[in-house]
């Protein structure tokens, strides 16, 4: 019987002992079994933005208003993390969410001994807590807490449930996360941490309203307690003699920390932009050169300082390096924070009048589709193009005039005539190619987009000119800071030797901090900075640009005000061009010291127009320097000029012409007669440009007439057609009508200019519509025509045989503009 009794207390001692670890481990397996646990679904979080070299622009608030940076766990400083584990839970990898051993521990000091509370939690506990808000200071609290670590054990591995812990603890205020802290208290992300600071922040949660660390008692509670685990530290981490002084030095040295007031905002613009129009990671490292960005806002609040007597209060510059399309500086207003100046409207990004700044891309195309080569000769001349009637800045024309000196100068006329003859791509197929946005019908702009009646932003209008820099290539431009080679879409957009060629071009426009030095030759290098850019004013003087690119920068910089005030002294070579200037050449001074923030691939010395830049299609030929033109025989001036072979139009122009000439009487012979005639060489403008030099006072050579012999009709028929079979006597060439305008007649009786430039030696041309005459003019004279709606070939001759025919097409009424 005894022993029948004690057999069966054994039973039951040993169920009593197996029940538990069989309950633990239903429990285990319940737990396995459940789903698994979305811990912080509620959770936002901060972004960091950072400059190219890691120096922080601006964090971010999440949407609780707390600053809280998520980070990997191997983003976090191995001192840091075995610090925690020292602190908070030394077995962390042992257990399975609880610990035995430590709840019996914080149970005998709480409770029996009262020596001080301890907690008893483990990470995993902690994290349940913070996660499931759980009030743990109760039994029934303490049990659900256990519970809920239990579970997570379950279901997240020790890393992961580990950064969650790091990336949630507080610090004090509203930050939240070892990597926020680390930002804000150290100006350093996590894996930059010394055991000395790591020490520090491992401290703070245990009490962060008590260790607060900006305050001046918050700081001396922290110390203690972190004092307290350093020599903790040192007995679980024997260190070398040399590492062990090194911690000794830090541990003495007070720590620096920073407040959440003293948090940077810098480059605002430009963080906000990226807010607004990127998807990105929480901690960004843009492309932004945070050295190049303080100098370019502290050079514009300087200029603008000084020139404050003639109404300059706000400017804008981008900074683009056109190696790698990265976005080096981004300047939307000289003050964010003044409101009389409207200072956090984003200038970068603005739409205004670009004024005169697309016309390069007119000559680019103009040269890509054969109508012109650098040097050709093109007629500033007053023009009307349907009801159209552009005008020169000046309110004057500058006549005949070669392409680089019209495009530099910046004449208004041969810019409309270029964008006039332009096929497919026009100027506003490009603008709309390369993503300017908001673009109305085309028919809404007609041919003054050319001159600025398109709106664009300085983004936009920086990408067009990285674009030239480019041998044509369109890219857009890189925000963020890549490590990888750029993948993004590309896009020819001008062939390499128009986009030089128009680089080549506006390098010629002498800087306004230079005078313009004689040179051999147009495109010849020197051995100043090579600079190619363009200025523009807008209408009524609102906007003054100047925008241009070296072999390293594109810069672009605007002054003017953003509530659309005009202002007469925003004029963009007089306002923009200085500042822009200014501006560059010391960035020219600053890139032979590459600073550390700027990688060496990203710039370099080569000149912009070297041999190294040049594409190897580009021929040189002698050009006459009168005509843009072959120089023919009689030529008195040539000069080097470049051309693309095949594309650029190169023909003898006749303007030189030899004349026979009686020597007995002075009057033009009809035929050669030995030891009677000589040969003379004379100019046969055509009418529009001879009107024009009349007008200016320009008197050339004229032509005599011919001997009375020669007078007669048959003789004067015989010499027309010898003039003509010979190609002394060109063709009729029409100006207006345009073939690609479309004419509206908006008014009853509304007439259509029909005018044409004809050989010096026509004296009467003859106007048809479909075949039908409608009349005949002298030279020089305007025909206005009562057309009725339809399709018209319109055809000119001349009384020396030859013609010139267009299409056109007459609408009754304009629904846009009168042209398009």
């Amino acid at each position: 019987m005894i022993t029948q009794g004690i057999s069966h207390r054994v039973r039951w001692l040993g169920i009593a002992l197996i029940t538990p670890f069989l309950c633990y481990a239903l429990l285990l397996a319940a737990l396995s079994l459940a789903p698994k646990p979305d811990l912080f679904p509620w959770q936002s979080w901060s972004t960091a933005y950072f400059d190219r070299s890691g120096e922080l622009l601006r964090l971010t608030l999440a949407d609780d208003d707390k600053f809280r940076i998520r980070s990997d766990l191997g983003n976090i400083a191995t001192e840091a993390v075995e610090a925690v584990l020292l602190y908070e839970d030394k077995d962390f990898y042992d257990h399975s969410g609880a610990s035995l051993s430590a709840m019996l521990r914080a149970f005998w000091h709480t409770y029996v001994v009262k020596s001080r509370q301890i907690g008893g939690s483990t990470i995993s506990m902690q994290l349940a807590r913070m996660a499931f808000d759980i009030e743990s200071r109760t039994i029934p609290g303490k049990l659900q807490q256990i519970l809920y670590a239990l579970w997570i054990e379950r279901h997240y591995s020790k890393s992961e449930i580990l950064e969650l812990y790091l990336n949630n603890l507080p610090y004090g205020g509203n930050i939240e996360g070892i990597a926020t802290a680390s930002l804000i208290y150290f100006d350093k992300l996590p894996d930059r941490l010394n055991t000395a600071e790591a020490l520090a922040l491992t401290v703070i949660p245990q009490n962060p309203s008590k260790r607060y660390p900006v305050t001046h008692l918050g700081y001396q509670r922290m110390n203690e307690a972190r004092l307290r685990l350093a020599s903790r530290w040192l007995t679980e981490n024997p260190l070398s003699d040399a590492e062990a002084r090194q911690l000794q030095q830090w541990l003495e040295l007070p720590l620096q920390f920073r407040a959440i007031p003293q948090l940077p905002f810098k480059a605002p613009h430009f963080v906000e932009h990226l807010e607004k129009n990127t998807t990105l990671p929480h901690q960004i490292k843009t492309s932004l050169n945070l050295n190049t960005q303080t100098q370019l806002e502290t050079q514009i609040k300087e200029y603008l300082n000084a020139h404050q007597h003639l109404g300059f209060y706000n400017a804008s510059a981008l900074l683009i390096n056109h190696r790698t399309m990265r976005v080096e500086a981004w300047v939307g207003s000289a003050d964010y924070y003044n409101s009389d100046i409207s200072g956090q409207v984003d200038g970068v990004t603005a739409k205004r009048s670009p004024g005169s700044t697309l016309k390069p891309f007119a000559y680019a195309l103009a040269m890509d589709q054969g109508l012109i080569h650098p040097l050709s000769l093109l007629k500033d001349t007053p023009s009307r193009f349907a009801a159209y009637t552009p005008e020169n800045y000046d309110m004057a024309y500058a006549g005949p005039i070669n392409a680089t000196n019209a495009l530099i100068t910046s004449r208004n006329v041969p810019a409309i005539r270029l964008a006039a003859q332009l096929q497919s791509p026009t100027l506003y197929q490009l603008l709309k190619t390369t993503g300017v946005t908001e673009l109305k019908a085309r028919t809404h702009y007609g041919l003054s987009s050319v001159l600025g009646g398109v709106e664009i932003t300085m983004l936009e209008l920086a990408r067009l000119y990285a674009m030239l820099a480019n041998n044509g290539v369109f890219q857009r431009e890189q925000l963020v800071s890549h490590t990888q080679p750029k993948t993004e879409t590309t896009m020819s957009l001008l062939t390499p030797e128009s986009a030089w060629l128009t680089s080549y071009m506006l390098a010629q426009n002498p800087a306004t901090d230079q005078t313009r030095k004689p040179r051999a030759s147009y495109f010849e290098t020197t051995d100043e900075q090579q600079v190619a850019w363009k200025t523009g004013t807008s209408f009524a003087f609102r906007d003054a640009w100047s925008v241009g690119y070296d072999q390293n920068y594109v810069l672009a910089v605007w002054l003017g005000n953003f509530n659309g005030e005009g202002n007469s002294n925003l004029i963009g070579r007089e306002a923009a061009a200085p500042l822009f200037f200014k501006l560059l050449r010391s960035l020219s001074r600053n890139s032979v010291n590459t600073s550390a923030t700027t990688e060496l691939q990203d710039i370099t010395t080569t000149p912009l127009l070297s041999e190294a830049h040049r594409p190897a299609a580009l021929s040189k030929v002698a050009i006459c320097e009168a005509t843009g033109s072959l120089p023919g025989k009689y030529c008195p001036n040539t000069v080097k000029g470049w051309f693309i072979p095949g594309v650029s139009p190169i023909e003898t122009s006749g303007i030189f012409r030899p004349v026979l000439i009686n020597a007995q009487t002075g009057k033009r012979a009809c035929r050669y007669q030995p030891g009677i005639t000589v040969e003379e060489v004379y100019q046969f403008w055509p009418s529009d440009l001879s009107r024009l030099f009349k007008m200016a006072g320009i008197q050339h050579r004229q032509v005599p007439d011919y001997d009375a012999e020669c007078l007669t009709q048959a003789a004067a028929a015989d010499l027309a057609l010898s003039d003509a079979n010979a190609g002394l006597s060109k063709a009729p060439k029409i100006s207006s009508p345009s073939s690609q305008l479309t004419y509206y007649l908006s008014v009853a009786g509304e007439e259509i200019p029909l005018e044409a430039v004809l050989d010096s030696q026509v004296k009467r041309a003859y106007w048809f519509a479909n075949g039908s005459f409608i009349d005949s003019v002298a030279t020089n004279e305007t025909l206005f025509w009562k057309a009725n709606p339809g399709v018209y070939q319109i055809t000119i001759t001349d009384d020396q045989g030859n013609s010139d025919s267009t299409h056109i097409t007459v609408e009754k009424t304009a629904t846009q503009n009168n042209y398009n």
